[in-house]
């Protein structure tokens, strides 16, 4: 593999990953729809702070699973810690990217389309067996695992061409995959 295949691939598809989940999260209505407000916010937060150790996951056998993830002073946090995290999900993107330079290199690439169908469809695959075995298992709503697993699937499918691009560009004369 060259070195600048997976630096450029690697830059690419992570900014790909990211900008898509930046529209779908912010333009795109479809998470929002699939999540439900608390009718009573403020209770159901003292009731969590009051009943938890501190932040993590906790799970209750009647069906009730929670993330809990307090800042110290209890701000909002989806204006608190909006920069920082988005920082964090960039790098996960890039560490993501990489792996699919990688694989992309390994499986070789025929046709834009066809690499990013591959990547798709492997998305596809992991995201219904993770979305929705917290479907099955925790609860999740129905409509809350497809999005995420549709969702996951096209990000997957978009950096796929991104990638595939940029591989047909540094890689020339390196073997190429055929797809029949």
């Amino acid at each position: 593999m060259r070195g600048k295949y997976l630096l450029y691939g690697t830059l690419a598809g992570g900014l790909t990953l990211f900008v898509w989940q930046v529209v779908s999260n912010v333009a795109i209505p479809w998470h929002e729809a699939t999540l439900k407000p608390f009718t009573n916010n403020g209770a159901v937060v003292d009731a969590v702070r009051a009943n938890t150790a501190g932040n993590g996951v906790y799970i209750a056998p009647q069906g009730i699973t929670a993330a809990v993830s307090f800042t110290p002073d209890m701000a909002d946090k989806m204006t608190t810690t909006m920069a920082p995290n988005m920082i964090k999900t960039l790098v996960v993107d890039l560490v993501a990217a990489l792996l699919l330079c990688v694989l992309v290199a390994r499986i070789g690439v025929g046709r834009k389309r066809d690499t990013a169908l591959t990547l798709g469809l492997g998305a596809l695959a992991v995201g219904i067996v993770k979305e929705l075995g917290n479907w099955i298992w925790y609860g999740f709503s129905a409509s809350f695992a497809i999005v995420n697993t549709i969702d996951l699937a096209i990000v997957f499918a978009l950096a796929g061409i991104v990638i595939a691009w940029v591989y047909k560009r540094e890689m020339q004369g390196a073997p190429v995959a055929t797809v029949r």
